[in-house]
């Protein structure tokens, strides 16, 4: 499939949940040049599950990783993909982006469609303070299980400031 085929079928099973697509052609090489592609949709949150299963059922993903924008009053979670890899030039990225409200800070897990997962969503959980629903195992991974504070949100920042504490020396130059 082309990119613009891959986008169309993202729409076609989303039903108007696409809220907006994006691609952008690059050329590598420079003995024998080509396109590769990088492909963002904005999905629903409420169609954020099946647009993951879809990618899984139709073009054998990678998760790279999970990113996050916080935006004030919500959250943009962008779940970074690689397709078509280990074929020359065939390698795609794909980044499908929901938005999530604080009031209701929760996503479902995609553990289940993909183990890998894991890792990175117990990240956002832990530094946004993101509710995943089904994740198997929501234990810290990277702060200490006592600390409750969430690092990555804006809104949280007097909190977080008042907690964490500069744990190298040279850095108290800084302050």
């Amino acid at each position: 499939m082309n990119p613009e085929q891959i986008l169309s079928s993202f729409k076609g099973i989303l039903k108007g949940k696409v809220l907006a697509d994006r691609m952008i052609e690059r050329t590598v090489g420079t003995i024998d040049p080509a396109s590769v592609y990088d492909l963002w949709i904005t999905v629903d949150r409420s169609v954020f599950r099946d647009a993951v299963a879809h990618l899984c059922a139709t073009f054998d993903p990678h998760l790279s990783v999970i990113s996050g924008d916080d935006l004030g009053s919500e959250v943009a979670f962008n779940y970074h993909f690689s397709t078509g890899w280990g074929e020359r030039y065939g390698e795609a990225t794909f980044t499908i982006r929901t938005v999530v409200p604080k009031n209701d800070f929760r996503m479902p897990t995609i553990c289940d469609l993909l183990p890998g997962a894991q890792t990175s969503e117990r990240e956002k959980h832990e530094f946004f303070g993101l509710k995943i629903e089904g994740l198997p195992d929501s234990r810290n991974l990277f702060l200490p299980e006592e600390m409750t504070i969430h690092p990555w949100r804006r809104d949280l920042q007097e909190e977080t400031n008042k907690e964490v504490k500069r744990l190298v020396k040279w850095e108290a130059r800084d302050e």
